[in-house]
């Protein structure tokens, strides 16, 4: 198998501007996801197995959409980067399904925990890879530093069962959440303010 080539073929925006007008929404819609799971797994008390599985099924599924909708957004350099962030969904995506299907501790424990761990450290490829380029580099490396550490802690926790499971994948969500939001709604009154004081201005 050869390797990829490192062509230039998609150019991300060079202005900031631009940058936060292309990634506001799905980092909103991603910190919309993570809000609604991590409340999920405090207000509901006592999960069985079956919420735990479907729940947490339903929230890699829609990691796996953020996960393709932020790479867009970015507009990654070289198909070599490309290539590689691609590898998310797909276990992401893996990962819903096999929990949606199988609902035991030890599917959750294991599988979502892997998942984590592969997309939160593509976040921090990223976000290393663009600190210097794209405005939301700094916060995928925050947020990809919370996935490892949530996919790390999730097998240790199997034992206690859906509960302990689901909070520590919901602490994982609500801290990503709440950084995600931050940076999305900073992003959207920049350019909103950006248009305000220059009508013509194309960004939106």
């Amino acid at each position: 198998m050869g390797s990829a080539p490192h062509d230039v073929t998609v150019q991300l925006p060079h202005h900031p501007l631009d940058q936060a007008a292309a990634l506001w929404r799905p980092m909103l819609f991603r910190a919309s996801l993570s809000a609604v799971f991590g409340a999920l797994t405090i207000f509901w008390v006592q999960p069985s197995v079956h919420v735990m599985s479907v729940a947490g099924g339903l929230y890699l599924l829609g990691l796996a959409v953020s996960a393709v909708w932020m790479e867009r957004a970015i507009g990654l350099r070289t198909s070599a980067d490309r290539w590689l962030v691609g590898i998310a969904p797909g276990f992401l995506l893996a990962g819903a399904v096999l929990n949606l299907w199988i609902h035991t501790d030890a599917m959750f424990a294991q599988v979502a925990a892997l998942v984590l761990v592969i997309s939160g450290a593509v976040d921090l490829y990223v976000g290393i890879r663009q600190r210097r380029l794209n405005v939301v580099g700094k916060d995928l490396i925050a947020v990809g530093a919370v996935g490892v550490a949530t996919g790390l802690l999730l097998p240790i926790f199997e034992g206690p069962g859906a509960h302990a499971l689901l909070g520590v994948a919901g602490g994982g969500a609500i801290i990503a959440a709440v950084v995600l939001a931050i940076a999305s709604f900073g992003y959207r009154h920049d350019v909103r303010h950006a248009a305000a004081a220059n009508p013509d201005n194309r960004v939106n």
